[in-house]
């Protein structure tokens, strides 16, 4: 299995671009978003890759981050998701949003993406719920917090209120919260996925 792919970029197009590999022009395919972030043809480029395999056709998926590889690898696992909506999801929401998104229910914006409908995003959430919650998308710098700075924030009490929602009792949300570290700038939506990280790991 080919994991990933370091070389230089030869060729970029909105979908896809051509990696040269050892005097071999490799093309990978990608969503728009994250084409875009790579850098100008004739640099230096090192994608996470997925190869997927279908009948006699082998193609190779890349991104910029292993966290959007599991994601498109956790993807195409569910019914009627195949490498293409995998992509769109991609290129509608980063992986920190999705994971959100699917833990909250929230079909409004996971139809964001094209090909995917109110029961498509429904399945999503039921297929993927339960793994989302383990994946531990989205890495964030953390700095310690002080018990009183934790205490004294709203955003606390709003995401202790969100995980109440989510199924969770005001007990686990308060004790997931509780010593949490965070960066000064987190607010309710970062407080929460570092509580359902947590959360999983009880």
């Amino acid at each position: 299995m080919i994991a990933r792919v370091n070389g230089t970029l030869l060729q970029k197009k909105n979908d896809s671009v051509v990696v040269n590999l050892s005097g071999l022009g490799m093309r990978i395919e990608s969503a728009p978003r994250i084409i875009a972030q790579l850098p100008a043809t004739g640099e230096e480029v090192s994608l996470y890759t997925h190869l997927h395999v279908r009948e006699n056709e082998l193609t190779l998926f890349g991104f910029n981050l292993e966290e959007e590889m599991h994601l498109f690898s956790l993807l195409i696992t569910v019914s009627g998701i195949g490498p293409k909506i995998a992509l769109q999801i991609l290129e509608a929401l980063d992986p920190s949003s999705f994971a959100l998104a699917v833990l909250q229910g929230d079909i409004k914006s996971l139809t964001q993406a094209k090909g995917i409908g109110k029961k498509g995003a429904e399945r999503i959430i039921l297929e993927l719920k339960d793994k989302v919650a383990k994946s531990g998308f989205a890495v964030e710098t953390e700095v310690p917090a002080r018990p009183d700075q934790l205490a004294s924030t709203g955003a606390v009490n709003d995401a202790i209120n969100a995980l109440v929602v989510l199924g969770y009792s005001s007990k686990e949300a308060e004790a997931a919260l509780k010593n949490l570290s965070v960066s000064e700038e987190d607010d309710v939506e970062s407080l929460l996925r570092k509580a359902l990280r947590k959360l999983s790991k009880w």
